[in-house]
């Protein structure tokens, strides 16, 4: 299932602690409800996304850097982003969003018949239809026919996962993140440059939640086309529970935490001697 990522500020973060520090569960169990969840699988593929962002910019503009330069980004991105150095950031995070009380409603959902059907069709999409835009077509034909209950238990699901906010702010964070690592390679670019390009993206936001909210029923039709009305009628109740808000809640904050770890370490690297050369 599709998480919103989001950045949070630093009251909120103390106030997360301070909660983390009352009710945390403990790592092995954020792992392992990290890993049913799909989480573990996204933070796998954060390093791909960025250096796929990366090549695509620099494409854009195929003089500004040299190719040693451009080495060097996709290098770094490559460490930065690696899994296993995002892994625990973002499995504290979880474990720090989720009470205790959440782990037994949380493992029944993920062991059940219709919880381990979900997670199988979520993990399959991509090997039903390889091309986003045949997805997209076939969620809209699959749409065309759907009855008003399935529309809104589709609509629900969206709803409780908060599926255009998290593409909108991923997209913004990954954009910010593959453009400070080429700023950095320029000795011209200042601290200010970089706040009004945070700024420019952020000011985007609101184009990208109308073009994710186009996108977003039918991608989800497609995903779950398998499941009749009643069984997306359960997952749209299940997702409306305070375990699965929990989890959802954490995996947002765990890419945020992960997203943000991999930015420090690639302006690191960035910035090591021989960098820019």
């Amino acid at each position: 299932m599709i998480r919103s990522h989001r950045m949070w500020g630093a009251a909120f973060a103390l106030a997360t602690a301070q909660a983390t520090a009352v009710a945390a569960v403990s790592p092995d169990v954020a792992q392992d409800l990290a890993k049913r969840s799909g989480l573990s699988a996204q933070l796998d593929s954060l390093g791909s996304q960025v250096r796929t962002g990366m090549s695509a910019a620099m494409a854009k503009n195929p003089g500004a850097q040299t190719e040693a330069q451009k080495a060097r980004m996709l290098e770094c991105a490559q460490s930065a982003y690696a899994p296993d150095g995002l892994r625990a950031p973002a499995i504290d995070a979880v474990a720090g969003t989720l009470q205790p009380a959440d782990v037994a409603p949380l493992l029944a959902w993920y062991d059940s018949p219709l919880g381990r059907k979900i997670s199988a069709l979520e993990a399959a999409g991509g090997a039903k239809a390889s091309d986003p835009q045949d997805r997209l077509r076939l969620g809209a034909e699959a749409l065309t026919g759907a009855s008003d209950a399935r529309k809104a238990s589709l609509q629900a699901i969206l709803a409780e996962t908060h599926s255009v906010d998290i593409m909108a702010d991923t997209l913004i964070e990954m954009a910010l993140a593959v453009q400070q690592g080429m700023a950095s390679l320029d000795p011209a670019v200042s601290s200010a440059s970089i706040a009004e390009l945070k700024a420019n993206l952020s000011s985007r936001r609101p184009e990208l939640i109308q073009h994710y909210a186009q996108i977003s029923m039918p991608a989800y039709a497609f995903t779950y086309a398998e499941l009749d009305d009643g069984e997306l009628r359960k997952y749209a109740d299940y997702l409306a529970t305070p375990a699965a808000a929990s989890i959802n809640d954490g995996s947002t904050r765990a890419i945020a935490r992960a997203l943000t770890a991999g930015s420090v370490k690639l302006g690191r690297c960035l910035k090591e001697p021989g960098a820019g050369k």
